[in-house]
């Protein structure tokens, strides 16, 4: 008897496994020209809640268990008390797990053979100038436990292999590689010549990188993390909003970014503007990131470029236009479409065109008679 190997052709899929919001890029479909996304909140309650959903939101939520830990992804209950994702130890912890399978579930990849590329902020990815392989293992290491579902609902999709990437390298590599595979030669000449800073605002954090020519690596001393991401924003527009308006507690944060991105509010069944809310606390929130950019990167003078990227860059967006970015760089700036899938696209481009053929198939041995 001979044993022979078989080729798993595995599904590249990039996960940005964000404190708020876990987006997901699986592909790019050429004859809509448009990536296959997953968008799903970061929004779980500990233990089994009996939860329901109808129609088009029927595989929004759901039941698992990891560990012996059990969660209720909330899905479109927004009144739900939810866990708190801004704790240490997030992107190893059985809660992150838990979301990250659901995502891949909800986007239709159950039972579906994967290859999973995620990624970790700088401040955790790096570690003395170099990776951090200890906590990177521990990721992957996290990722590859077991999760089982509760009840019904759509199938787990397997990882089978990994990567971790840092989400500054990922966020660049969203605006060189096109989705053929080809270089942009703007971004490439650009690279070139000089560092291109990433300002990523994210939920729990915004991160500061900058570049090295030729994407060699990250400047480490002109980057770094700071916990104001857009999750600190809604935390003082829903405290605006109680104050204005006397009310008893803060707005549940579903409805306060709602409200973010339409500049009005439901209360007590009547719709109020609070574009003065919004605008207000919007300004003084980039106060706060380009006082971090100066601290970190200086005056920018010396960069070729500024990339922003992050579900706080679309959510300042859509609040005060892309002018709004001009308070933090003066100099070239780099908004691409949908920023809050920079990362989710950067990282499904790595996995895609960057990783060699065997790092992205499986080989399992077969039996021969």
């Amino acid at each position: 008897m001979s044993i022979n190997s078989q080729t798993e052709t595995l599904m590249i899929v990039g996960v940005d496994d964000g404190h708020d919001t876990i987006k997901s890029c699986w592909g790019w479909d050429k004859e809509t020209g448009s990536f296959k996304y997953g968008y799903h909140k970061a929004r779980a309650v500990e233990g089994l809640q009996q939860v329901m959903s109808v129609g088009s939101h029927s595989s929004t939520g759901g039941a698992y268990e990891t560990e012996g830990q059990r969660f209720t992804v909330a899905g479109s209950q927004n009144l739900l008390r939810t866990l708190d994702t801004r704790i240490d130890g997030y992107p190893i912890s059985d809660l992150n797990r838990t979301l990250v399978c659901h995502s891949l579930a909800a986007c239709g990849l159950g039972d579906t053979p994967v290859l999973l590329i995620t990624g970790l902020p700088v401040d955790q990815y790096y570690k003395n100038g170099a990776p951090n392989h200890a906590l990177i293992g521990k990721k992957i290491e996290s990722l590859a436990k077991p999760v089982t579902r509760i009840g019904k609902g759509p199938g787990l999709a397997r990882i089978l292999k990994q990567s971790v990437i840092s989400e500054a390298i990922a966020a660049f590599y969203d605006v060189l590689i096109r989705p053929d595979g080809t270089f942009d030669a703007d971004i490439e000449s650009l690279i070139s010549r000089r560092p291109v800073g990433v300002v990523d605002l994210g939920g729990k954090t915004l991160d500061i990188v900058v570049v090295a020519e030729n994407v060699s690596s990250v400047y480490n001393d002109r980057s770094g993390t700071s916990n104001i991401g857009v999750l600190h924003l809604l935390d003082k527009v829903a405290d605006r909003i109680k104050s204005e308006y006397d009310l008893n507690s803060n707005p549940p944060l579903p409805f306060v970014e709602q409200a973010c991105r339409t500049k009005k509010y439901e209360l007590f069944g009547e719709i109020v503007d609070v574009s003065h809310i919004i605008e207000e606390a919007c300004k003084d929130y980039l106060t706060l990131v380009k006082n971090y950019f100066v601290t970190k990167a200086g005056d920018g003078s010396d960069l070729g470029a500024v990339l922003f990227v992050g579900g706080g860059t679309a959510l300042i967006l859509s609040a005060l236009g892309a002018d709004a970015f001009a308070s933090i760089y003066k100099g070239k700036r780099i908004i691409v479409s949908e920023p809050e899938y920079a990362n989710a696209r950067g990282m499904w481009k790595y996995g895609t065109f960057v990783l060699n053929a065997s790092e992205r198939t499986m080989s399992t041995p077969v039996k021969a008679a």
